[in-house]
């Protein structure tokens, strides 16, 4: 009796190390994520240009903020096809709950501040609007490693977005991002944007995400194209006319030291915009 007592407890004793010992496996809602893109036969380009992210945080209810959304456009005057918007609005009737998140993640330190390809500026990630535009022209000058296609499909109101995208080396555990943001919106209320007069318009306001918020883990893989889809995107509520889908690859959002973007594409909903 002893003996098996004994055999019994060994036998308790080893299963419960294993269980301490053995290692979860990965899913796509805890812990790290699977890799996605497929690789396509697609021939992928020599060279690509480089474009720019800026990632706004605004709201009605702040007085400086229309001056911050004239830098803002003044910018993408300056550098057409080369500077892609997004304004994430807190505190106002635009928000999501997605748009606490990115001030969070991004450290927006007030209003209105802005993230400039997710790059430190003189020693901050974020910051106020006299510096956008010198940010901006110091990353557009660098060389761009990868680049991305957009291919997209309007019916009715849902969408299909194919996402390719390709490099002149591999990278790893990097992340795709896709989401969507309207044009010409609106004030929500006669009046509501303080310090602009009644009828004021918003711009790039980021309406949802299409990939993952923090985005997808992928990889790129030199002179080599790879493809992502997202089908039946619900876009109702929205004017059609003005949604504009905007996908980049960035290093993660969680990094203490990098958060940086490595490229950035927008087309209009329901077209296509090539690898340029």
């Amino acid at each position: 009796m002893k003996k098996l007592q004994l055999l019994v407890f060994s036998l308790a004793i080893a299963s419960l190390l294993f269980s301490c010992n053995k290692k979860e496996t990965p899913t796509q809602n805890g812990g790290e994520q699977e890799e996605v893109g497929t690789l396509t036969n697609d021939p992928a380009p020599a060279s690509f240009t480089k474009k720019v992210l800026i990632e706004e945080f605004t709201g009605e209810w702040c007085g400086y903020c229309p001056d911050g959304a004239r830098i803002l456009q003044q910018i993408v005057t300056d550098l057409p096809h080369q500077v892609f918007p997004i304004s994430y609005h807190v505190g106002d009737p635009f928000e999501t709950p997605n748009c606490s998140y990115f001030k969070t993640k991004l450290h927006a330190p007030f209003f209105p501040s802005a993230c400039v390809h997710r790059t430190k500026y003189n020693g901050e990630l974020t910051f106020g609007r006299g510096d956008w535009s010198d940010a901006t022209n110091l990353i557009v000058a660098e060389p761009a490693h990868c680049g991305l296609k957009l291919e997209t499909t309007l019916t009715g109101n849902k969408l299909d977005v194919v996402v390719k995208y390709a490099g002149t080396e591999d990278v790893n555990k990097v992340y795709l991002t896709v989401v969507a943001i309207e044009n010409n919106v609106p004030e929500s209320s006669p009046g509501s944007q303080t310090n602009a007069p009644t009828g004021y318009i918003h711009q790039d306001v980021y309406r949802k995400s299409i990939s993952k918020v923090k985005g997808e883990l992928t990889s790129i893989k030199a002179n080599k194209v790879k493809m992502v889809t997202y089908n039946d995107i619900d876009l109702a509520g929205y004017d059609l006319s003005n949604v504009h889908i905007v996908a980049f690859i960035s290093h993660s959002l969680d990094s203490d030291t990098d958060k940086s973007v490595l490229n950035v594409q927008e087309v209009k909903a329901g077209e296509s915009q090539d690898f340029d």
